[in-house]
């Protein structure tokens, strides 16, 4: 995990493109992959992308979290 790195990944200052195994329960894409925020596209018509993106929080008021 984080061995290897592509040029992307070493071009992107904001560590925003993450590969990895998604078999190893430990590896930093699992994780990420395991958060709320997560998404991919079309998923909501039943397709199973292999890209998945991190939604960007742009209200952090608790009063309007349900």
């Amino acid at each position: 995990d984080g061995t290897i790195k592509t040029a992307c990944q070493q071009a992107c200052p904001a560590d925003a493109i993450v590969f990895g195994d998604l078999n190893d329960a430990t590896s930093q894409v699992v994780k990420l992959k395991q958060q709320e925020r997560n998404y991919g596209l079309a998923e909501d018509l039943g397709a199973r992308p292999r890209t998945s993106y991190l939604a960007k929080v742009r209200n952090q008021n608790p009063a309007l979290v349900g």
